[in-house]
């Protein structure tokens, strides 16, 4: 070692050994904390006859009651068990009362099932039992929905492009009434585009606590309030799979990155559906599911023998609607 001015100066040869160490340690260190990739068994629905099916289901929501299925094809929601056997359908198409056009979605609280009945503006109330309590009309075409209180009925709008007045959350008490809106629209000049970016789905937690996913282009999630105030934000860590693709517009082909094709939410952890590419090179439903938690970091990967739609689960054991529109149940493999 050499002196100058009161430093101490390694020589080179030391140098570049320590340099080679903090080589070898860091891809190490991140080796440590890649995410397990976990596999899952098939449990039979010994309830149902057959395998159920469903027609252009919108949401598909794991309950203590059981299963509860938008069903905006048949215009009904339906109640499964969790071993397949149907126990009840609500509804049917129309404008009625207890009749939907295009329900999409649902959420529970305190024994009642509240549905974003879309194109007939309303949200609907009913009991376990089907029964119609209450409803309310909305001043927009709600799409998904999360209850955090009586008074806290909050649903998604899809805003229409170059409008500064709608933004995609708007938060109802039981009558109806309008208590806040919230989250502005990303703008975009071309409508396609901006459908694109502006599309989200929501989830909640036990705490009071909504959450806003984006589905295209933001690998992040927004927590919110009850007041409709956004209270932290949670990004995706750089192991995110960004699946990216080209959409023709008129002004010319643009690309976008997809995040995820659907999610679900338990506990303290988000359970994103990562989607794939068909052979046209567009966007489909995929095999593999990322197990995100609080911080956004990526610590499982779960990998199902089949494409799914749809996703709910309490953690162990997950119910999904494949990309034929059937259900299906698997338990992740213990390690």
């Amino acid at each position: 070692m050499t002196k100058t001015k009161g430093q101490t100066r390694l020589p080179d040869g030391l140098i570049g050994l320590f340099l080679m160490t903090l080589l070898i340690i860091i891809p190490l260190s991140a080796q440590g904390q890649q995410a397990k990739i976990r596999a899952v068994r098939e449990i039979p629905l010994a309830g149902a006859q057959d395998r159920p099916f469903f027609f252009k289901p919108f949401i598909l929501h794991l309950s203590p009651a059981g299963l509860l299925i938008s069903e905006s094809g048949e215009n009904c929601l339906k109640l499964v068990g969790t071993d397949g056997r149907l126990k009840m359908t609500i509804g049917k198409q129309g404008q009625g009362p207890e009749e939907f056009d295009s329900p999409m979605g649902l959420d529970l609280l305190e024994n009642r099932i509240y549905v974003a009945d879309s194109l007939n503006r309303q949200v609907k109330i009913f009991n376990l039992e089907g029964k119609l309590l209450s409803s309310f009309r909305t001043n927009i075409m709600p799409v998904h929905l999360v209850v955090l209180a009586a008074d806290r009925i909050i649903v998604s709008n899809r805003p229409r492009p170059f409008s500064d007045k709608e933004s995609i959350l708007y938060c109802y008490d039981a009558r109806g009434t309008l208590r806040w809106q919230a989250v502005n629209p990303f703008p975009s000049p071309n409508k396609v585009y901006f459908s694109f970016i502006n599309e989200i789905f929501l989830k909640k937690d036990s705490g009071g606590n909504m959450f806003l996913v984006y589905k295209y282009n933001s690998p992040q999630v927004l927590k919110i309030d009850a007041d409709g105030k956004i209270t932290g934000k949670i990004q995706l860590d750089e192991s995110y799979p960004l699946n990216r693709a080209e959409i023709p517009l008129e002004s010319g082909k643009k690309q976008i990155a997809m995040i995820c094709w659907n999610v679900a939410h338990h506990g303290d952890k988000f359970y994103f559906q990562v989607p794939e590419k068909d052979r046209d090179g567009d966007f489909a439903p995929g095999k593999e599911v990322l197990v995100i938690d609080g911080n956004g970091q990526v610590v499982e990967k779960i990998r199902f023998p089949q494409a799914i739609r749809l996703l709910a689960t309490d953690s162990s054991t997950f119910y999904v609607i494949n990309s034929e529109d059937e259900l299906y149940a698997y338990r992740v493999d213990q390690e």
